[in-house]
């Protein structure tokens, strides 16, 4: 069972956070693998993660694939998905956090996400304008032209491998990005674009360790724009931020959403008064 969030103990973060979301009109969020883990879905550094316990895979993934991607594919359809992280994958459901922050989308606070994470928990969620800049599980991605389909939508040919792109002939690879392999352009471009156009940035369950996506925190700080960092434990920028919450985003984000409502119906409530 999850360990209760004492949201008493830091009402005046809530506070000043709830201020900062509710008068943004262009939010951008980095989140991380720690929203993944309260869904279930097990980290891959830290403690308890899967690199930790069984060492990081081999640097050279994406070199393997380029020399090779007919056998490469050979290779993946033949091993299935059985392992742990998969069925942790499979059982997984967005928790709270996925969903208030959905919500923030919804209100026309958050403006983008961008993640980290590649379980598909924040699109089953309902958030729409999202920068999977990790890749995505279930989706597949061309390399040549980065377009990029959901996996069940894909028909592969097993007797004509590695698949193709009916657009521009390139090869076609899971959407995750592999070791050695680069961040695809448009993800970074379309990053690093939202973070220009930020008046506030949010980071939720990320170390603000791997880059590139940790860069964009750091871009918004030295911008002079107000921070609000939630992760339990403490991060290189929580003492940066101009707000940080210490507590799992699915008790957090929602008590946030529920503040900020309050500010924004006050708001309308004033508004309509004044007009009377």
């Amino acid at each position: 069972m999850a360990e209760t969030f004492n949201r008493s103990a830091h009402s005046a973060a809530f506070e000043v956070a709830a201020d900062l979301l509710a008068g943004s009109t262009h939010t951008v969020v980095l989140a991380g693998a720690g929203m993944s883990k309260e869904s279930g879905i097990p980290t891959f550094r830290g403690e308890g993660g899967l690199w930790t316990i069984n060492g990081e895979p081999p640097l050279n993934q994406y070199d393997t694939f380029s020399q090779d991607p007919g056998r490469w594919w050979e290779r993946r359809l033949e091993e299935g998905r059985s392992d742990g992280f998969a069925q942790a994958l499979e059982q997984s459901e967005p928790n709270n956090g996925h969903r208030a922050l959905a919500e923030l989308e919804d209100m026309g606070i958050v403006s983008h996400l961008i993640t980290q994470n590649i379980d598909d928990l924040h699109r089953r969620a309902g958030q729409t304008s999202i920068t999977e800049i990790h890749g995505n599980r279930y989706w597949l991605r061309c390399i040549s032209c980065e377009r990029r389909w959901p996996r069940q939508e894909y028909t592969i040919d097993e007797a004509a491998l590695p698949p193709t792109c009916d657009h521009c002939s390139g090869v076609i690879k899971s959407d995750t990005v592999m070791f050695g392999e680069p961040i695809p352009p448009t993800a970074l471009r379309r990053s690093g674009d939202e973070t220009a156009q930020a008046d506030l940035f949010m980071t939720i369950g990320t170390s603000a360790l791997v880059y590139p996506a940790a860069q964009y925190p750091i871009e918004a700080l030295q911008r002079g724009l107000p921070l609000i960092e939630i992760n339990p434990e403490p991060t290189p920028l929580t003492e940066l931020a101009t707000v940080a919450i210490p507590g799992p985003s699915g008790q957090v984000l929602p008590a946030l959403v529920e503040l900020v409502r309050k500010r924004l119906a006050n708001t309308v409530a004033r508004k309509n008064h004044q007009e009377d």
